[in-house]
């Protein structure tokens, strides 16, 4: 309400009063919001504020020198407050930031650097060129009146990275990136006025003037969010998803150099005055979409040797049996299959065993069915000790496990079973059935025949193996 107010002041000093008492409250709330809130970064804050109270100063100052000592000099003393206050500001915000945005970003710094240079060929072409060619400003003047723009550009690239930096966006964080936009929207509107020599009436001024005032108020309506508290503390930085906005934004940040050559052409009759400022901006632009084009590429290949490996630790999981750790029944299916040919091939024998604990359900209902997972794990565990690197042990269903052997004959076959009963924890034993591929029948049959060998062997009084005829 209040700067709706100020559009009916007249152009003296009380409009310059009412600017000020409304630029000044909006400082005033930010220092207690901060205070309420007990924001993280306090004094950055503080800071922050006691840069608006200087540029007010400024304001007066130059409301001093134009009103009452009828002076238009320039450089004015103003400029001295207001160049001081926009450094200092763009300090404070670096500060924040680096508090912020801790981690490495490049994506972030290059998308940031893409915006800003973008506004960067603007202000040099309207903005800055035209007053390093201007003879009738000294060179204190050009210097002052190129400083503007380049503080803007500065507030811009912060307010880029903010944008583009990711993290939570609370309510603080959008009321500070709103107000610094209103800043930067109005600053740059009276830089062109000028350069275009538009004569602003009070209410073209006025509303400019609004600008700054809007974004006084949304500081000071920062501070007084809660939000203010977290606002300065660190955030992870992730691999973020390219958004259609950033797209946008960036697409529309890139095409403002070859814009502006059309412009210039359109504007000299196909002769670009600044042909060397466009090219070298549109050289600078296509450098920094490779560069951003190169972190977009790292960052999918990450993602996919993520995916990459997750899918190996998923498919090593659906072969795993989860108690025991041994190959499971799925697993195992898929292995014996390729176990025969590769038999085949090299002409090689392959034996298969079908192993089962003995009296298991009677152990389970003697000491419980924990006691008999952990048998269950401790003789997988056991078992796979005494085995060679080539074999296969697989638990195939409750108590019953599956052992491929390749290149070895019956005899050594049972050798090695025998040597593994004794190691079978708790005093238990088992039975196996043990069967040697013929080099012609299916994964099926050899099974179905090391099964038979296991119930003749369980059968005939368990703890032994029984060969499969």
């Amino acid at each position: 309400m209040s700067v709706v107010a100020y559009f009916g002041t007249p152009d003296s000093w009380l409009q310059t009063i009412c600017y000020a008492a409304i630029a000044l409250s909006g400082g005033l709330a930010l220092v207690l919001g901060v205070r309420r809130n007990r924001a993280a970064a306090a004094p950055l804050w503080l800071m922050f504020a006691g840069c608006q109270f200087l540029a007010v100063c400024g304001d007066l100052v130059y409301a001093w020198y134009a009103r009452h000592l009828r002076s238009s000099a320039y450089p004015a003393p103003a400029d001295v407050l207001y160049l001081t206050a926009g450094f200092l500001e763009i300090v404070v915000l670096i500060l924040i930031l680096r508090r912020r945005l801790r981690a490495r970003d490049p994506a972030g710094v290059i998308e940031a650097v893409i915006i800003a240079g973008a506004f960067a060929l603007i202000a040099w072409v309207y903005l800055m060129k035209p007053v390093t060619q201007s003879p009738g400003l000294t060179f204190a003047g050009k210097l002052v009146a190129i400083g503007y723009p380049i503080l803007d550009l500065l507030m811009l690239a912060l307010l880029a990275r903010m944008l583009v930096g990711g993290g939570g966006r609370n309510g603080a964080f959008l009321l500070l990136a709103t107000g610094m936009t209103s800043y930067l929207a109005a600053d740059y509107a009276w830089a062109l006025t000028d350069h275009f020599e538009f004569q602003a009436g009070t209410l073209s001024s006025h509303t400019m003037d609004a600008g700054y005032l809007f974004a006084f108020g949304l500081y000071g309506a920062a501070g007084l969010h809660p939000g203010i508290r977290d606002l300065a503390e660190p955030i992870e930085i992730s691999d973020r998803r390219f958004s259609r906005w950033r797209l946008v934004l960036l697409t529309a940040a890139t095409m403002i150099a070859p814009l502006l050559l059309a412009v210039e052409a359109w504007r000299e009759h196909n002769r670009v005055p600044d042909a060397q400022a466009v090219v070298v901006g549109c050289v600078v632009m296509f450098l920094l979409v490779v560069a951003r084009m190169a972190v977009l590429i790292r960052q999918v290949e990450r993602q996919a040797s993520v995916l990459e490996h997750q899918a190996e630790e998923l498919t090593d999981l659906a072969q795993r049996d989860t108690l025991t750790g041994l190959a499971n029944r799925r697993a195992w299916e898929a292995a014996l299959p390729l176990a025969l040919d590769h038999a085949r091939r090299d002409g090689k024998p392959l034996v298969l065993a079908v192993l089962d604990l003995d009296h298991f359900k009677h152990f389970n209902d003697q000491y419980g069915h924990l006691a008999g997972d952990r048998l269950l794990k401790e003789a997988a565990a056991a078992w796979t000790g005494g085995l060679r690197a080539g074999d296969l042990l697989a638990r195939y269903g409750g108590e019953e496990f599956a052992l491929l052997i390749p290149d070895c004959d019956t005899e050594a076959v049972t050798e090695l079973l025998d040597r593994l009963r004794p190691l079978t924890p708790s005093g238990q034993t088992f039975s196996a059935g043990v069967a040697v591929w013929d080099g012609q029948e299916s994964s099926d049959g050899l099974f179905a025949r090391a099964d038979a060998a296991l119930y003749r062997a369980k059968g005939a009084g368990r703890n032994r193996v029984a060969l499969a005829v």
